[in-house]
């Protein structure tokens, strides 16, 4: 290759990569896979190092993908937050620790997992957070202190009386959260999070306009681990490891690590974090390999960009190829047509996967996704199984979404302002059967032998939620028969006829036992677009009685904190259609309390330890029925701490700052005068 030729391809790689750093850090929508994005900036660098005189000091090679927005107000780090330097080999491994052997001599390491979350610095004074900001460039980020606030697990005090510390982590979203995250939206018919990393930015970086926003960011449950001390006044440390047991002692979650003394415990360590990480609560692409002695760091420096005394080792992403062999439509509880690929069966982090989302029409064509064709398959957050890519033959069958639902024949509909396609007749077989799942669920009105293959026998009687409370004997005779009939070994075990009967009593049993609920839950379990848990709850606080809900007009319903137009809208649209839903199932049994209490109204409790007469989530349940919020950290904002046996790390912290605590008969006992 000539230099005039280099120049070419240079140019073309760099805006390849300021394109896509620029949806990647700002936007939070990538378009192509991590393992693509560093293809293309490893053959920028392979071009910048063949060809020296052609590269530039604003390289993207040279600088951190990400810049301070302007909806955020600009914080100067000063001490520069770098990125690391990515190796994909373990020769490119063995090359860094040989570099810092000759620059610095015997050294020992640290090596951590890599979060695939947002780098973010958060500052104490005098153990009080007083501001928390993104990375951005590195020198610049933005300040994110108020949204700071709702990360579950990061503590607003610490214990120690510094002047001044700073310190760094990685924010995340746990990958439960990311998958219920993604359900939520797939019903709603948004375009789901990408993965994990862009939920977390997206959630963080979310701009704050009204407290409904708040509530958004609080119920994506994110949370934070420590992995370095940027500045500290009063303390010294010798080692990186001194400093993380530091941080770890006064209350700060830490990043877990292991002490290496050579090269062949670091090649150790990186092995088991590979086998292991497909385990943790965060999603990790790599490991990061750092040399403790932080006066062998100071000899090592760094370049402009990468510090020279770490290095992060990225694991191969894990993908397997398929054939897609059909795609078929599932209808949603509120009417959304959701195609899913399904293509023979490949492993991928320890389970069979043989079903993908597609999401909708737009994303089947981005991919080019046609019947036949070879596909490309990982699990989005070790979690969600996605095609990523397609290869094609001539031999495949493009697709196009149906005009009319594919389970009751009615024509569907696609609003200017979505990308979902809905069918919006009311009695859709498909669309009543998710919803009666939904309602029986366990955070809903929690019918335990009302599971999806339950709900699917007994199809032709349940035409509604309503119908759950007219199951009769003459409606289980036909249950037991069907079963009896179709060998539902593999769903109902061992077929005879005291099994069958013992089925029938436990399904009427856990149905009696739904028939009294909290208000709250009785919302939630009525699948409104758009209402999940927090909306039930706002909205149980709100109105005294179900009349006043179902009457209630869009007005009065946005003047609530915490609800936003489309919610007000999809609440109007709902009971326009069910007006007398709650009449119904009151004549059906159904009791759920319409005067609330409030008696905890204002109040904050956060629990610890094992309780014996309450589950976490019974108690939970209890309190903000009562109408008292649940926190998961420890704060003065806290106003009760709910103590059980064997309690955790929150009761030291609930003593230092003087919270009030309570022990289990002392809640028990609040609640009696409630």
């Amino acid at each position: 290759m000539d230099i005039k030729k280099a120049i070419l391809i240079a140019q073309n790689l760099r805006a390849k990569i300021e394109y896509h750093n620029r949806k990647y850090y700002e936007d939070n929508s990538p378009e192509i896979e991590d393992s693509e994005f560093d293809a293309i900036k490893r053959k920028l660098e392979e071009i910048e190092n063949a060809f020296p005189q052609i590269a530039l000091n604003n390289s993207p090679t040279q600088i951190i993908g990400g810049k301070a927005s302007e909806m955020f107000s600009p914080v100067c780090h000063k001490i520069k937050m770098e990125s690391l330097h990515d190796s994909f080999s373990y020769e490119e491994i063995s090359a860094f620790l040989t570099r810092v052997k000759n620059s610095a001599g015997d050294a020992s390491f640290t090596v951590e997992p890599k979060i695939d979350g947002i780098s973010i610095s958060v500052e104490y004074k005098n153990g009080i957070l007083f501001r928390a900001s993104t990375r951005g460039d590195g020198k610049t980020g933005e300040d994110i202190t108020e949204n700071s606030f709702e990360i579950r697990n990061l503590p607003k005090k610490i214990d120690t009386n510094l002047a001044y510390l700073e310190v760094r982590g990685e924010c995340f979203m746990p990958k439960f959260v990311f998958k219920n995250l993604v359900r939520n939206q797939e019903i709603r018919g948004e375009r789901p999070f990408k993965n994990p990393r862009n939920a977390a930015a997206g959630s963080i970086r979310l701009k704050i306009k009204k407290k409904e926003d708040i509530s958004k960011i609080t119920e994506r449950g994110l949370e934070i681990l420590f992995f370095n001390v940027q500045q500290i006044q009063g303390v010294n440390f010798l080692s990186h490891k001194e400093s993380l047991n530091y941080i770890k002692n006064i209350g700060l979650p830490i990043i877990e690590y292991a002490f290496c003394k050579n090269e062949s415990e670091v090649f150790k360590e990186i092995e088991k974090i590979d086998q292991k990480r497909h385990k943790f609560s965060f999603q990790s692409d790599g490991a990061v390999i750092k040399v403790d002695c932080l006066e062998k760091r100071k000899i090592l420096g760094s370049t402009s960009n990468f510090p020279r005394w770490a290095e992060a080792y990225k694991y191969a992403p894990e993908e397997k190829s398929s054939k897609l062999l059909k795609i078929e439509i599932q209808v949603g509880r509120t009417g959304v047509l959701t195609p899913v690929g399904v293509f023979e069966p490949v492993e991928l982090a320890g389970t069979l996967i043989s079903r993908a989302s597609l999401h909708n029409e737009d994303f089947i064509k981005e991919k080019n996704i046609k019947i036949g064709c070879k596909i490309f398959v990982r699990k989005a957050g070790d979690i969600i199984p996605e095609i990523i890519r397609t290869e094609h033959n001539d031999n495949e069958i493009s697709f196009k979404m149906p005009k009319k639902c594919p389970s009751c024949g009615f024509n569907v509909i696609k609003k200017a302002e979505e990308v979902a396609i809905r069918c919006l007749n009311k009695n859709c077989p498909e669309k009543v059967r998710s919803q009666i799942i939904h309602f029986s669920s366990r955070d809903a009105m929690d019918i335990e032998e009302l599971g999806e293959n339950t709900v699917k026998t007994l199809q032709k009687d349940l035409k509604s939620i309503i119908d759950i409370y007219k199951i009769n004997e003459s409606v289980l005779k036909k249950y037991r028969e069907f079963i009896k009939i179709s060998g539902y070994q593999e769903s109902f075990g061992s077929i005879n006829a005291n099994y069958l009967n013992k089925i029938g009593k436990n399904l009427l049993s856990s149905i009696e036992k739904s028939k009294t609920v909290t208000f709250s839950r009785l919302i939630y379990a009525l699948g409104i677009p758009f209402v999940g848990q927090e909306a039930s709850r706002i909205l149980s606080l709100n109105f005294k009685n179900d009349k006043e809900l179902t009457e209630a007009s869009f007005e009065k319903i946005i003047k609530i904190d915490g609800l936003g137009p489309s919610t007000a809208s999809a609440i109007i649209d709902f009971f326009s259609e069910n007006k007398t839903i709650f009449s119904d199932l009151k004549k059906l049994g159904v009791i759920f309390n319409n005067e609330l209490k409030k008696s905890f109204f204002g109040l904050t409790f956060a629990l610890t330890g094992n309780l014996s007469s309450f589950t976490r989530s019974e108690a939970k349940e209890k309190i903000e029925e009562l109408s008292g919020k649940i926190s998961n950290t420890i704060s003065p904002k806290v106003s009760f701490l709910i103590c059980g046996k064997n309690p955790g790390r929150k009761l030291s912290e609930a003593k230092k700052i003087g919270l009030k605590i309570l022990n289990e008969n002392g809640f028990i006992e609040m609640i009696k005068y409630c």
